[in-house]
């Protein structure tokens, strides 16, 4: 018997999942270059209080910035972490680490399955977000990396001078 022709959308897209604070986003995959767990960033003076610091990344400086901090999210119930997971990303031809609490998974969602940004969304810039994933138990909203920061902080990240030790 012939199969029925009643498809939908087969296509699919892949999002890593983690937690922010006591909130879970995620990002298209193709945005993240690697993740990583570091122990350790070093502290930089005179910059935002979102950008948590600098790691060295095979032998190349990257900033690294507090994804809780930089969408203004509650950090009442925020734990002590001994390691820091870090998502590395490109962002006009930077490479950026974007710090967050723990990343939970990879899912793929068919596009039917995301849904366009709310009108009124709490919390956050609406620029950030590309949409919402629905998942059987729960929402995920997905962010969009590219606009964690402004072309005016990206090129102030550029001015910083990263050659020196770290």
């Amino acid at each position: 018997m012939a199969k029925s022709s009643e498809k939908k959308s087969d296509t699919y897209k892949q999002f890593v999942v983690f937690r922010v604070g006591n909130h879970e986003f995620g990002v298209d995959i193709h945005q993240t270059r690697e993740i990583i767990t570091v122990d350790q960033l070093t502290f930089l003076p005179e910059t935002p209080d979102f950008i948590s610091g600098v790691i060295n990344l095979r032998g190349e400086i990257v900033p690294v910035i507090d994804l809780q901090k930089r969408l203004n999210l509650d950090d009442s119930f925020q734990e002590e972490q001994l390691e820091n997971k870090i998502i590395i990303t490109e962002v006009n031809d930077n490479l950026i680490g974007i710090k967050v609490k723990d990343v939970k998974e990879i899912i793929r969602l068919q596009e039917t399955e995301v849904e366009s940004p709310p009108e009124i969304v709490k919390n956050i810039k609406k620029d950030y977000i590309t949409g919402v994933g629905k998942l059987e138990k729960q929402l995920i909203i997905f962010l969009n990396l590219d606009k964690i920061l402004s072309v005016q902080e990206v090129a102030e990240l550029d001015d910083i001078d990263f050659d020196q030790e770290v």
